[in-house]
């Protein structure tokens, strides 16, 4: 009889937690993968034996001038799993404030697959919500992420996800959802989400939050939750020189691995898609960084005045304004290299119009290795353009517009 209440009560303690805790309750197919099959055979891949990468994609670029180092089937269709989180990340953080505080829409809660746990109400930072679900791939704190800055709609996150990826050149990529569960209309390439690593690097926050390995995440409502993420990434714990970025796991997509490393000045950013189980993801994205660092012959820097420029501009008060390039230009040389066969081409417009933020993107360098673009900075302005009237300007748009 006790043992039978004992029974009894174990149920309708299990039906409770699952009603209060919906999100808890599931069952995770996690990002960081199912266990691997230690009995089937792996060549461990290094920088010397790229060739035995069971990876289906891949790309190794330099990450200040985007130069591919390495590719193979770089264009190749593929689903990004959970590595389309770097997207849904840059534009919780370019719209939103680190402040503001997310309420967990109904919508987002025990969403399929690895999970921060989150319940319908709970109240917390965006910060605080950005770096969890970065931490543990958190499937619902990236739909709550969603709902948030598309104001109450999925939709309208998703074609700013698709917008911005036109935007940084991803040509060949779709989003369909904020977190990368399987959609078969939901795809990219290993050169695309090399491009969008890219781009989301260039903001210190991002780097911030891809480089952490493990954080106490505090909660505004209940005020007393506090949990601890660690990484999935598990090169940020074993790759002294690795500095992010994000782990994709789905049985569609297979392993899946964005990784960045900095060393000697030099950061580089490797992609490994579909790789034969969830170790491999990380021994070939590993490999891809040692093969750019072994082969770096040295790194040449261009006089940043030499590359400052002016652009007329219309409807403002000034003519003129300067723009320059968005960080230092810097370029990989390798051994296979030959130093004089690189120059720069500038391409800018005839004239700007105002109004126009410090900063604004008006056009790129391009870096040239034997007459090919290897290579791009974005070009920038150095002030604010404000609206206004000058006489000059209004001739140039005159004459030459």
């Amino acid at each position: 009889m006790i043992f039978k209440r004992l029974i009894i009560f174990s149920i309708v303690f299990v039906q409770i937690f699952i009603a209060f805790n919906p999100a808890r309750a599931m069952d995770s197919i996690v990002d960081d993968a199912p266990p691997v099959d230690e009995s089937k055979p792996y060549i461990p891949v290094t920088a010397d034996n790229l060739q035995d990468m069971t990876a289906q994609a891949a790309i190794l670029i330099d990450a200040t001038t985007g130069r591919v180092l390495y590719e193979k089937n770089p264009d190749a269709k593929a689903m990004p799993a959970s590595t389309t989180k770097m997207m849904t990340c840059i534009l919780g953080l370019e719209n939103a404030n680190d402040d503001d505080i997310v309420e967990v829409d109904k919508r987002a809660v025990g969403v399929e697959g690895s999970a921060i746990y989150i319940n319908e109400g709970d109240k917390i930072k965006m910060s605080e919500l950005l770096q969890a679900t970065m931490l543990a791939s958190g499937n619902d704190g990236a739909a709550a992420i969603a709902y948030y800055v598309g104001k109450g709609s999925l939709e309208t996150f998703v074609q700013m996800m698709n917008d911005k990826a036109k935007e940084i050149g991803a040509t060949n990529t779709h989003f369909n959802n904020p977190h990368g569960l399987t959609d078969p209309n939901h795809y990219t390439t290993a050169r695309d989400l090399a491009k969008i690593a890219r781009y989301a690097y260039q903001n210190e926050k991002f780097r911030k939050i891809v480089s952490t390995k493990e954080q106490e995440i505090q909660w505004v409502n209940p005020a007393e939750r506090k949990d601890i993420y660690g990484s999935t990434n598990r090169l940020l714990w074993n790759y002294d020189d690795v500095t992010g970025i994000k782990t994709g796991y789905t049985d569609a997509a297979g392993g899946c691995l964005v990784a960045s490393a900095q060393k000697n000045g030099i950061t580089l950013i490797a992609v490994v898609l579909k790789t034969s189980d969830s170790r491999a993801r990380f021994v070939e994205g590993r490999a891809l960084l040692d093969y750019g660092f072994k082969h770096i012959k040295e790194m040449k820097t261009v006089d940043e005045q030499k590359l400052i420029s002016s652009i007329y501009t219309h409807n403002s008060t000034n003519y003129k304004t300067t723009v320059k390039p968005v960080q230092s230009f810097t370029y990989l040389v390798m051994d296979t290299d030959n130093v004089n066969d690189f120059s720069w081409k500038m391409n800018l417009p005839a004239y700007i119009d105002a109004p126009l933020k410090q900063g604004a993107k008006v056009g790129t360098v391009d870096l040239l290795y034997q007459g090919n673009v290897v290579g791009s900075v974005d070009m920038v302005t150095t002030e604010e353009v404000t609206e206004g009237f000058n006489l000059l300007g209004f001739l140039h748009k005159l004459f030459f517009s």
